[in-house]
């Protein structure tokens, strides 16, 4: 499971902050620490001097107090109460500090007051318009906007004044990447990390290109540094752990996977790669353990539940992997290869109008492949609805080729009869999955209408193949272990 993303530019706006924050106090903090004056021994001081030197000198409340508190304001309850507090505990005479200004802008975005952040930019601007900072802020509000030809434009201003700025590199690689456009987008992060080798943002992007570029072993030595750099960004693992899956390392991926989980327990994509590493390492009971976490923590996306189904598929747990399969198509009611599964076991439980709705589904997303009618029409008969069976099957046979061997086929199900012509038809196919097919429905037809030793001499040619290629295969070994939902 490949993953296209990468690091959001709210990231960069929030690292803004930070550096606006540190900067501040470090600065101020330095400015402040001048020498004390020398002591000198102390002489006689008149009594008037001695009880004011007593009296407390009250503290002036400076910059690196305010930024100080604004920064705890910010961390413990977000953006909205640290600007309230900047509001109204800002110094009357810092009022109009650059510095201070830019702060308040850079949290506006983070909290998506874009109309204040941007009239503050445009002052700034105004002040300072080659300013490097206020640069970057006007591209991530731009961004915020979806106005791509702005931010882009924010972009290359930083790239002319420094090629090598990380921030610009960092957004534009993006920007190429989530085209896939890997090539080009590597070549920004390579400059971003030129300037800042241990960018996070930069190091990630790069290692996915590489990633997706298939160069494992460089993109392996990348996320080793990400991690070096910070030993708790789950992306560093997560990847070495797809790179590790990659090539049949299983349980390499799978420590680095349980390494990004043991940091990030809450997050879907980590319990999603564990599981399924865990899966082939035979480790079921782990695989469905972290997939039903995933469901819980992404309930609505689809997933996970396909995952889990299909798991529970291969333990014969067929209730739970319906019910699962029957969430993946309500979420994702495109993903008609679910249909196919709900079919399948519907067939096993003998619910026959499950599996034809199922079928139908399937059919109605691919009308070429004719397993689908064949399966519908069964259906039908098995629901005792022979002329809906002979409806349905008169109109799909009605478009197609009447050459074929699918539609001599759909037509022996139609007419419950014919199907004599059929036998040498099938063995002279050159297609092995095609054969297969068709020797199975040729079971199934002679199931359908009780003529039991035909139905287990085709179905045994099905299962001799032993090329599981095609679903009807399982059907048929299922009919062969006395396990289908027939009569």
């Amino acid at each position: 499971m490949k993953k296209s993303s990468n690091g959001t530019f709210m990231d960069i706006v929030l690292a803004f902050i930070l550096v606006c924050v540190v900067s501040v106090i470090l600065s101020i903090g330095f400015s402040s620490c001048g020498s004390a004056p020398a002591s000198q021994p102390e002489a006689e001081q008149p009594k008037v001097e001695k009880e004011q030197a007593k009296k407390p000198v009250k503290k002036e409340y400076t910059r690196v107090d305010f930024v100080s508190d604004l920064q705890k304001a910010l961390e413990e309850d977000g953006p909205d109460a640290a600007l309230e507090f900047y509001d109204k505990k800002i110094p009357s005479k810092l009022k109009d500090d650059y510095d201070l200004i830019f702060l308040r802008a850079a949290i506006c975005v983070s909290g998506s007051r874009l109309d204040e952040a941007e009239a503050l930019c445009n002052a700034l601007s105004e002040r300072d318009p080659e300013n490097q900072d206020v640069i970057g802020l006007a591209a991530a509000i731009a961004k915020m906007r979806g106005n791509n030809a702005e931010k882009t434009q924010r972009m290359k201003q930083l790239l002319a004044k420094d090629p090598y700025s990380p921030i610009a590199n960092v957004e534009l690689g993006t920007e190429l990447f989530m085209k896939k456009n890997y090539k080009q987008a590597k070549n920004y992060y390579v400059k971003a990390l030129a300037r800042d080798p241990k960018n996070e943002d930069a190091l990630l992007g790069k290692g996915q290109c590489e990633y997706y570029l298939e160069r494992d072993d460089e993109a392996k030595e990348v996320f080793k540094k990400l991690i070096e750099v910070n030993p708790y960004n789950i992306e560093g693992y997560l990847y070495l752990g797809k790179i590790a899956f990659a090539n049949d390392e299983y349980k390499i991926a799978s420590d680095n996977a349980k390494k990004a989980l043991d940091l990030a327990p809450n997050n879907y994509e980590c319990n999603m790669d564990w599981g399924m590493y865990e899966r082939y390492l035979g480790h079921f009971d782990n695989a469905i353990s972290a997939w039903t976490k995933a469901i819980s923590i992404e309930p609505d996306y689809f997933l996970a539940y396909t995952y889990r189904a299909g798991l529970l598929d291969e333990q014969e747990k067929f209730d739970e992997a319906i019910k699962d399969y029957l969430m993946v198509v309500k979420l994702n009611p495109q993903y008609y290869y679910a249909y196919e599964s709900i079919g399948i076991l519907a067939l096993h439980e003998k619910n026959w109008t499950m599996a034809r709705e199922a079928f139908m589904k399937c059919y109605e997303r691919n009308k070429t492949n004719v397993s689908y009618p064949l399966m519908i029409t069964y259906c039908y008969y098995m629901e005792k609805k022979d002329a809906d069976a002979k409806n349905f099957s008169n109109q799909v046979l009605r478009k197609m080729d009447r050459n074929s061997i699918e539609y001599s086929m759909l037509r022996v199900f139609h007419d419950k009869a014919g199907e004599k012509p059929l036998k040498q038809r099938i063995g002279n196919m050159n297609n092995r999955n095609q054969q297969g097919k068709m020797y199975y429905y040729l079971g199934l037809f002679y199931d359908m209408f009780g003529a039991e030793e035909g139905a287990k001499e085709y179905y045994a040619k099905v299962i001799s193949m032993n090329s599981p290629m095609f679903f009807e295969y399982r059907l048929a070994e299922w009919r062969v272990k006395d396990k289908p939902a027939n009569n």
